[in-house]
């Protein structure tokens, strides 16, 4: 796969270029091409970011109400608009929006609330959030009716206090009903886009105020019996509440924790390499009366270069069992190289998580 970092090469410059030489005959595309090949290779995507927002610096006026106009004017117009920016390209406009025009709060408003539309200004309405707190929360709102899906999702998205790769917003981690009437205003949107943004930022929120979380979803939860969207976003807005095995975040899925005293649970093989899949046969009866749902999670403990294991939550199964019913079932869990988790050679435990309560662990060898 191509480094990220590709998207924005020398002929991506050139493409942002041309689109700003269009909305402006005055823009200097030399001097904003030039010796650009060599300043950008060695950089890695962030850093070509920069270095080309500080080649707009150059090549456009200095005041907001000038270059604004010019940055709006070179974004994707319509689908046959071939000139016209979008995507990553637009990622080096957004910046110098959010560098420039801290002290130009409606044109600068203006210009994220076009350039989210082709792209994402998630991370450029950060800095206006925290040194306009109140007004920019009142413009997220208005947003949030907004025909553009790009545009509601960006009122929940911007907000989001732990948006990986944004700054982090210190006042929402702190005081999460800030962002709260932003949620309410987006949980029935019918676009998946925004639903998926709404979990994630229920999701930033459960890091750090796992009851207050759940008490507000309780409401939405008996405000919104039939409503499938609401359903889909506390799923999934728990999901980090759920692998650790909260009660209120299972409760809300209509799990409630069991001893589950018939049980067998057999994990296979005991010695395996990276990128084969460990099997859990699983063996459960319904120790109740009554029809119950289950939610099977996996969690593997990887051995790390300290010696120490660290716990890693799999998505398993989610059935039902019905009054005394006995059930047989396979997981899969594969083990993948992947960028963003180091494996080590040795032992590694691996345990179910029934209805969030851990059972017995075992162990295995893993080669890598």
């Amino acid at each position: 796969m191509e480094p990220f970092k590709n998207l924005l090469n020398l002929k991506a410059a050139e493409k942002i270029s041309q689109a700003l030489g269009r909305a402006s005959p005055q823009f200097d595309q030399q001097a904003f091409l030039q010796d650009l090949e060599t300043e950008l290779n060695p950089l890695e995507l962030k850093q070509r970011v920069l270095l080309l927002r500080s080649r707009l610096d150059l090549a456009l006026p200095k005041s907001p109400q000038s270059s604004f106009p010019i940055l709006m004017r070179a974004l994707q117009q319509d689908k046959t608009d071939n000139v016209g920016l979008s995507g990553f390209l637009v990622w080096p406009l957004t910046q110098f929006v959010m560098d420039n025009g801290l002290n130009d709060f409606e044109i600068s408003m203006r210009a994220l609330h076009a350039m989210t539309q082709v792209f994402t200004a998630e991370f450029a309405i950060r800095p206006f959030l925290v040194q306009y707190e109140e007004k920019t929360l009142e413009k997220l709102m208005l947003w949030t009716q907004d025909d553009s899906e790009h545009v509601r999702r960006l009122s929940s998205e911007g907000s989001r206090p732990l948006l990986p790769w944004g700054q982090k917003l210190s006042s929402f981690v702190k005081s999460p009903e800030k962002t709260w009437p932003l949620l309410e205003a987006l949980k029935e949107d019918s676009s998946k886009y925004v639903q998926k943004s709404v979990a994630n930022h229920l999701n930033d929120h459960s890091k750090n105020h796992q009851e207050w979380l759940i008490k507000n979803l309780k409401k939405w939860k008996s405000e919104n019996r039939d409503q499938a969207s609401v359903d889909w976003i506390i799923r999934h807005g728990t999901r980090s509440l759920i692998k650790r095995g909260h009660p209120g975040a299972l409760a809300l899925q209509g799990v409630r924790a069991i001893d589950f005293k018939k049980l067998k649970i057999k994990v296979t093989p005991d010695q395996m390499k990276l990128g084969g899949s460990l099997t859990i046969d699983l063996t459960i009866q319904n120790p109740t009366g009554k029809k119950i749902l289950v939610i099977a999670d996996v969690e593997i403990l990887l051995l790390k270069s300290n010696g120490q294991h660290q716990p890693k939550v799999f998505k398993g199964k989610k059935f039902p069992l019905m009054a005394h019913e006995t059930l047989s079932t396979k997981i899969n869990i594969p083990l993948k190289k992947v960028t963003t988790r180091r494996y080590y050679p040795g032992k590694q435990g691996c345990r179910l998580l029934l209805n969030g309560i851990h059972q017995k662990t075992k162990w295995f060898n893993l080669s890598v």
